[in-house]
Order: C-alpha cells, then sequence, then structure tokens
C-alpha cells in the first residue's frame, strides 16, 4: 500500500457516472480535482453493471481473480436465476481487509444493502440506505427512497460527518445509485441538476478533510434501449431448448431497467447445442457477438465457471431480459447498460501532496485502488 503518513483515502465510486455525464456537466469542484490532479477518460469492466465493477473497484482486482461477473445468476440446483447477495462468492480480499492488515479503519457507504453483505468483511462501519441503523436515522433522518436522487445526497452527508468527526475511519468508500442516469441523459435539466448536487456534496468532502487523497470513478454508463430479447424464447420459438438464460443485470431493485441488460449468460441442456445456438441467437436483430465462454472469459477477465457457455453482445440498442414474448419494442424513455457501450468513465485521482503513480497504470476504473493497494503490481 502506498505511503499515506496517516492521511484518508476517499473513494467515490458514482453509480452510472460515464464519460458523458462528466463531459457535459458543470461541476466545478470535481473539475478542480481532475484539472490539479490526476484524471484520464478510462474504461469499466465488461460487463457494464454494477456488480462486476463495483467489486472489482473494492478489491482492487479482475473478476477472474475475485470471482463476480454478474449481479444475479443461474443457480444449477435450484434452476432459477438467484440474485448474488453475500460474501461466499467472493475470492479475493477486499481493499478493507488489506487496509485492516495495516491497522486503517474502514466504513462503506452505500444505498443497496446487499453491497455491505458481499463487502461487508474488514469494515468498520456499514451504512447501507436502504436498510439503515436506527442510529443513522437518528443521527441523519429516513433515508430518502431508493428510487430518488436524494438517496445520494443522504449518504455524502453520513460521509462527510465521518470526515468530519470520525477521525479514526482512515478510508471510507462512498456508493452511490444510478436511477438518476437511468431516467435522465447527461443534457437533461433534471440530470444537470442532481450533479450540480453531487458536486457541492465533494466539495463538502474535500473541506471536512482537505489533506485526504480522492479516488472518483464509476461502474458503467448509460445509454437508450429500444429492443429486448427473450433469448430463451426465441431459441424455443426456433426449435431449440435453452437450459437457462440470465441477464446479468437484474437485482431486487428493477423498477427502473425492469432487469433488462446490455448482456446474456446463456446455458445449454448439452455441448451438442453450442454451434445451433450460437447460430440463431447470431441472427436475432441487435446480436453482434455469441461467444464460447472460454473466448469470453479470456477476453474479459472473467472467471469462467461464473459466466455462462456463451456470453451474447448486443448493439447499442439491445438488452435481453425476461419477457412475455420472445421481444419487445421498448419506449423512447428506457436506458439502461451491461453492453460494451457503457464502458467509458472517468478516472481521477487527486492527491492534495502531489504523490501521484504513473498515469500509464491508470486506465481501467478498478486501477485507481490496485495501484494504491499493490503499488508494485
Amino acid at each position: 500500500m502506498r505511503e499515506l503518513n496517516g492521511r484518508r483515502i476517499v473513494v467515490l465510486m458514482i453509480d452510472g457516472f460515464g464519460l458523458d455525464y462528466f463531459e457535459r456537466s458543470a461541476m466545478p469542484n470535481l473539475g478542480v480535482m481532475a484539472r490539479s490532479g490526476l484524471y484520464k477518460p478510462g474504461c469499466g469492466i465488461f460487463p457494464s453493471l454494477t456488480n462486476a465493477n463495483n467489486i472489482s473497484i473494492a478489491c482492487g482486482c479482475w473478476p477472474d481473480e475475485h470471482g463476480v461477473t454478474t449481479n444475479s445468476y443461474f443457480d444449477e440446483g435450484t434452476g432459477r436465476a438467484e440474485f448474488l447477495e453475500d460474501a461466499s462468492f467472493l475470492c479475493a480480499p477486499t481493499i478493507f481487509e488489506r487496509a485492516r492488515s495495516r491497522g486503517i479503519r474502514s466504513a462503506l457507504l452505500t444505498c443497496k444493502a446487499k453491497t455491505t453483505k458481499i463487502l461487508g468483511s474488514g469494515l468498520d462501519l456499514a451504512v447501507a440506505a436502504e436498510e439503515p441503523s436506527q442510529e443513522m436515522v437518528q443521527r441523519f433522518g429516513a433515508p430518502p427512497g431508493m428510487y430518488s436522487t436524494g438517496v445520494n445526497f443522504w449518504l455524502c452527508e453520513v460521509a462527510r460527518w465521518i470526515l468530519s468527526e470520525q477521525p479514526h475511519i482512515g478510508l471510507v468508500y462512498v456508493h452511490t445509485t444510478d436511477f438518476p442516469m437511468h431516467m435522465w441523459p447527461p443534457e437533461d435539466p433534471e440530470s444537470l441538476i442532481h450533479l450540480s448536487g453531487l458536486d457541492d456534496c465533494i466539495g463538502r468532502l474535500r473541506a471536512a478533510a482537505p489533506d485526504a487523497l480522492f479516488l472518483l470513478t464509476a461502474d458503467h454508463g448509460m445509454n437508450y434501449k429500444t429492443r429486448c430479447w427473450d433469448l430463451a424464447k426465441a431459441c424455443a420459438n426456433r426449435g431449440l431448448k435453452l437450459k437457462f438464460a440470465v441477464s446479468p443485470i437484474a437485482d431486487r431493485l428493477i423498477k427502473h431497467h425492469r432487469g433488462f441488460g446490455g448482456v446474456s449468460y446463456v446455458y445449454l441442456d448439452h455441448p451438442g447445442q453450442m454451434e445451433r445456438a450460437s447460430k440463431i441467437i447470431a441472427d436475432l436483430e441487435g446480436v453482434e457477438e455469441v461467444l464460447p465462454r472460454e473466448i469470453a472469459a479470456a477476453r474479459f477477465r472473467l472467471m469462467p465457471a461464473r459466466i455462462g457457455d456463451l456470453v451474447v453482445l448486443p448493439d447499442a440498442d439491445t438488452v435481453f431480459g425476461d419477457l412475455p414474448t420472445e421481444d419487445e419494442q421498448l419506449g423512447t424513455d428506457y436506458r439502461s447498460h451491461g453492453s460494451l457501450y457503457e464502458m467509458d468513465v472517468p478516472l481521477v485521482y487527486f492527491d492534495p501532496s502531489g504523490d501521484y503513480p504513473d498515469p500509464a497504470r491508470i486506465r481501467h476504473n478498478l486501477d485507481l485502488t490496485r495501484v494504491l493497494f499493490h503499488p508494485a503490481g
């Protein structure tokens, strides 16, 4: 771990904050950090969904090491898609565990309760707006709803309190919600209001800890989508029954995206289906590529046992999910992520002391924590 001389570390993982949001929004506090620190347009982890990226950042390593490639997975035992919500899936230590081994205490502030369940080991304080403790409610009031912008500001106020009044906490990790990005594109007035509020929060956090090292990035961007395929139904209608097709984006909070995302993990009944399934799926409108498990795992550094026999990649307009019929034309206001087209994210490494890593080592969102906690790697 880099020598910090007692200074604190603040990691801001702004969910859904694609590069276009950063470039089109007036965020003066973040702008100062980007201009005076180390800033690069960067890349997230594929699939461009929260668990794979957030956990890559929170572990400082790739999914082929930590093992998390999805928000939901096909459970061979139940024959159903199940939500990935516990630490048993994690195959690598978190930055919180690494910090604890060096005597540094950590706090994780997040909208979703599942994040604290997956990343809880090594934490000294875990706050989930979805399931706040009575102490947090008494101190900060009940958090706004999960489908709101206000929940992000509530988390930032908790972070400011920690930085101002809890000096024993040396590492603060803040994970917001991407609900606003699902609702509004970067240029929308509501989006600009939300990001201006987040920028005010960043300013207050810096004022509370002026000597702290700030790392800011995102898990993915967001795009409008026009069509959705149910790949299991599409294949069945063409004479091939799949074992299962899972949309990895799905979690318990699906109001804003309906569980539709820009990647699908397809499971076959037997290897002999590989060629035919690949041909049927590749011929569907909006499908760009169908990759066998080994090729997808190698290309995107995914753990092979945690993805399907086939990994399906769509164009920028297409998502996959469970439908009453094989396909659906989506409304003009529908926005989602998961594909190769939501990978562009900002990378900001701001150190008031002026101690910066080699910029060539900062290319992906996970590199911000990787260079901090794995300085020789």
